[in-house]
């Protein structure tokens, strides 16, 4: 590659007790012992997106709000996406399905991949947020990876005791997203020079 790909981690709930900050920066942790990019956490609380409200759709490419522009620019500069996400009553959060929409030509061809996370794994998060993403047109990878989260892992305030012994457990998947990721930059940006 030309330059070093970046690789935004995007923390999906903003809820204010929540794991989901630790998983993400214990994943980037992973991600930047195994590839050769800079690895990014993007923390929609963080961000901070209010609900929707850009006058007009985010097809247009029209964005009229200063944090819409900022959050355009976030995405457009990353090379690819991992989300990390948990599971809400069967879906991803209303935070995460905000900042996807406010958006759109940013998410074209984006390589990306899904980690999903709950006490059975949000598979069925997982799902709806792949349908989601092949509808606005991301590169998905073809699996994804989740986290069963136990317990034991938690402490009595609802944070993880150990975030990185949890990704550790899933050490392999996470390096295999992040390959598999890697990959589809390296093969579009290969595509674009030819």
């Amino acid at each position: 590659m030309s330059s070093t790909p970046r690789i935004s981690v995007i923390v999906g709930s903003a809820r204010p007790v929540r794991i989901g900050r630790q998983l993400a920066d214990s994943v980037a942790s992973t991600l930047s012992t195994n590839l050769d990019a800079e690895i990014q956490i993007l923390d929609l609380a963080e961000v901070a997106l209010p609900m929707l409200d850009e006058p007009l759709m985010a097809g247009m490419n029209q964005y009229q709000n200063a944090h819409t522009v900022a959050w355009a620019n976030l995405i457009a500069e990353s090379d690819g996406v991992i989300f990390v996400t948990p599971q809400y009553n069967a879906g991803y959060p209303a935070a995460l399905k905000n900042a996807i929409d406010y958006i759109y030509a940013e998410w074209k061809n984006k390589p990306s991949a899904i980690i999903s996370y709950g006490g059975r794994g949000g598979l069925a998060s997982a799902a709806q947020l792949r349908q989601v993403l092949e509808f606005i047109g991301l590169d998905l990878v073809d699996t994804d990876a989740s986290f069963t989260i136990a317990q034991t892992d938690y402490t009595p305030e609802w944070s993880l005791g150990d975030s990185d012994a949890v990704v550790a457990r899933y050490a392999d998947d996470v390096r295999a997203l992040g390959d598999a990721v890697l990959a589809k930059i390296d093969a579009e940006e290969e595509a674009e020079a030819a």
